[in-house]
């Protein structure tokens, strides 16, 4: 199949928004950056909790509450570029309310940051639900499963350059200044985006029915039960949801053995940044050898490896040999990044794409909760059982993969020979 006219015109859009929103990810990086920054305010692992729960798990149970009204809008495009300036606005006010931390309290700095950091993550949910609807209706198969791959290694540029000069801001000016103009930046760097969601031309949906958030809520257990490909993704990313919840405390298990300072924090951004790129570079070779799935493999193997890795190394090695642990987190975020929007576009149709993200958010329950209890664990029992735990998780949601079934993971002069479409 040809690419349509349309497909081409919104495939450039979308990679002119992905380009600079990898700018304003590394900017306000939720792994190292943030953690880093909370400990700077005067957080601990529970604040950094807090902020891992706000920045990754509110977003996927918030989609819910977006799902029934978004469904039945014939046009996504006005909703999503709602949900953009929120974030815009959001990470503008994160910016002046660290010109001025100076004189609050620590516990004043952070409900601010927190609340400022809600709105910023509520508006990318209610982005969210729209973005995988759109990019759902804009390409045939061919051309998304290209999208998807190519979005992740045009990013690697913009994230790249961007984390040089992020070290670079974070080394050289002093705490507040550095993260404030940080944001301050991404929240320019958003804005710019979003230009590219202005041009995409949106083929609008036929009418739907309106459902209300109760309404929602209800039908959820109805298709969970009909679909047992949703029911084996939902218990991959669920176990799989543990080791994201856990990434940023390797910035806190940093601080504890070793040291941190803006300099250390800026090395750990850049080196994950340099493991996300290099994983880009190979994530279209293993998506056309073994699809999506083999993605979600590695991304799984690499969720098992990393905590015990960081304990062995964070005790007995010095700390270059802990940074580079970093280069094998930045393939774990990677390899979420481009399965998880790809993998849910393929599970589900037109008519339920929307429904069928607002489940998996809403049902992606250990990374809504874990991020608050890690840090209390963490307190209570230490490190080491933490992080054995999430590891041994990380092999269960592994065994997940064995059942599940996406269709863009064989090519079409390839048909299945059995009940999964990637028999391994």
């Amino acid at each position: 199949m040809r690419d349509t006219p349309l497909g081409s015109h919104n495939y450039r859009a979308f990679l002119w928004h992905a380009i600079f929103l990898s700018i304003t990810v590394t900017f306000t990086e939720v792994n190292s950056v943030i953690p880093a920054m909370i400990l700077e305010v005067g957080g601990d692992e529970f604040h950094i909790g807090i902020v891992t729960a706000i920045m990754i798990g509110i977003p996927l149970i918030a989609q819910l509450n977006f799902a029934g009204f978004l469904h039945g809008k014939r046009r996504k495009k006005p909703y999503l570029l709602a949900g953009i300036n929120l974030r815009v606005l959001s990470l503008a006010l994160i910016a002046i309310t660290l010109i001025g931390v100076g004189g609050l309290s620590t516990t004043m700095a952070l409900l601010l940051i927190y609340a400022e950091l809600l709105l910023f993550t509520t508006g990318g949910a209610f982005a969210g639900i729209s973005y995988v609807d759109l990019v759902g209706k804009s390409f045939h198969k061919e051309l998304r499963q290209r999208f998807f791959t190519r979005k992740q290694l045009i990013s690697g540029i913009g994230i790249f350059i961007s984390a040089l000069l992020a070290r670079q801001v974070l080394h050289t000016f002093p705490y507040p200044q550095n993260y404030s103009f940080l944001f301050g930046a991404a929240a320019v760097v958003l804005l710019i985006a979003t230009l590219g969601f202005w041009m995409i031309e949106e083929k609008p949906a036929g009418e739907r029915q309106r459902s209300s958030y109760f309404q929602t809520l209800k039908s959820i257990p109805a298709v969970v039960r009909a679909d047992s490909n949703l029911r084996s993704y939902l218990w991959f990313v669920n176990g799989m949801g543990f080791h994201v919840a856990l990434i940023p405390f390797y910035v806190s298990l940093a601080k504890k053995n070793y040291f941190l300072d803006p300099a250390l924090a800026g090395n750990l951004l850049f080196v994950q940044i340099l493991g996300m790129i290099t994983a880009s570079l190979l994530w279209p070779r293993v998506v056309k050898s073994g699809g999506f799935k083999r993605v979600l493999k590695v991304w799984a193997g690499l969720s098992f490896l990393l905590p015990p890795a960081a304990l062995f190394v964070s005790h007995y090695l010095p700390l270059p040999a802990y940074i580079a642990l970093f280069l094998f987190t930045g393939a774990a975020i990677s390899g979420r990044k481009v399965s998880q929007d790809a993998v849910i576009v393929e599970l589900s149709t037109e008519e339920n794409r929307v429904l069928y993200t607002a489940i998996i958010g809403t049902l992606n329950l250990s990374i809504a909760i874990f991020p608050i209890v890690i840090g209390t664990l963490i307190g209570f029992f230490g490190y080491v059982p933490v992080f054995i735990a999430v590891s041994l998780s990380a092999l269960i949601a592994r065994s997940a993969l064995g059942r599940l079934v996406c269709p863009v993971d064989r090519p079409a002069d390839h048909p299945p020979k059995g009940p999964s479409l990637f028999d391994t």
